[in-house]
């Protein structure tokens, strides 16, 4: 199962590795900060903690990796290294300043003491425009051109829209921290609107939804299930995933906790996440039953090597 798994995800062109690398190190990158946390203490919130390289790194590490399997729903081109250069290359620039800075001791974000920290905050800003600018190409390119299964393509379109509202999101947190900033004259602890609005959080599932929609798809090529049924998951999931996105985010916009929603807002929100919950049930029920799918050929490029495994 594991090497089934891997052969749908593994890199299998130069631009799939490129991004594979970036990926990887972001990773270690954050891995590596976190035990720096572990053994320097310190609080883990605040403007200045190890909470950020460790966050960061790991975030924009697998949502570049996310992107190797999005590449390989898209045909072969010597134009994908447009998107991929601008996703992968700025993700590791925008983590590298935010590493910087903490190691410096100083705030990454809303900081312009000095001039150098002006830059850097300018310059984390181009990157982030870089990424979103990659991604919006991903996403135009597998609306018009992908390759790969109905499934895969549900999840590539569904999590990078995602991706990009939570760009949209990042950016209003922006604005707000800049907003306090001005006013009271220090780095906020943490960014959130109204009153307790979570920002975070709505940034968080934003960026990730494409994760838990790419390890459906890999469950379900993994099982036995009719082609038809594997379709209606994966709507099914997307769907669910969307509606708890726009539950979470209209609870932060309107200044609230997520612990203090109306009632449309813990109804959809659960069921969202009640129908992503009943996808993957579906789609491992096989898997714990002992019924395999077809082997998943390991070869390739270009072609998610899912087309093999969940008819279009």
């Amino acid at each position: 199962m594991i090497r089934d798994v891997w052969s749908q995800v593994r890199p299998v062109t130069a631009q799939q590795r490129f991004l594979a690398r970036c990926g990887t190190l972001l990773v270690v990158s954050g891995l590596f900060h976190a035990v720096v946390a572990a053994v320097d203490g310190g609080p883990w919130e605040g403007p200045v903690s190890w909470r950020k390289p460790v966050v960061f790194g790991l975030s924009f590490g697998v949502l570049v990796w996310s992107a190797v399997w999005v590449r390989r729903q898209l045909p072969a081109s010597r134009w994908g290294w447009l998107p991929v250069g601008l996703l992968g290359g700025a993700s590791v620039l925008e983590v590298a300043l935010i590493t910087t800075q903490r190691w410096r001791g100083v705030p990454s974000h809303f900081n312009t003491a000095t001039g150098f920290d002006a830059f850097v905050f300018g310059g984390m800003a181009m990157c982030v425009l870089l990424v979103v600018v990659g991604v919006t190409a991903l996403l135009v390119w597998s609306l018009i051109a992908a390759r790969g299964a109905v499934g895969a393509r549900i999840a590539a379109v569904v999590g990078l829209v995602g991706v990009l509202a939570a760009g949209r999101v990042g950016q209003d947190m922006i604005s707000t921290g800049d907003a306090v900033t001005q006013a009271t004259g220090h780095v906020p602890d943490g960014v959130v609107f109204g009153a307790a609005g979570g920002a975070k959080l709505v940034h968080a599932v934003g960026m990730h939804g494409l994760q838990v929609l790419i390890a459906l798809v890999v469950l379900l090529a993994l099982g036995d299930l009719a082609a038809r049924t594997k379709r209606l998951v994966m709507w099914l999931a997307a769907a669910g995933y969307a509606v708890f996105f726009a539950s979470v985010t209209s609870t932060a916009y309107a200044g609230r906790a997520w612990t203090d929603v109306t009632t449309p807002e813990a109804v959809t929100g659960v069921a969202g996440l009640a129908a992503v919950g009943a996808g993957v049930a579906v789609a491992a029920w096989p898997l714990v039953r002992g019924r395999r799918g077809d082997a998943v050929p390991t070869g390739g490029a270009g072609v998610d090597t899912l087309a093999a495994a969940v008819v279009r």
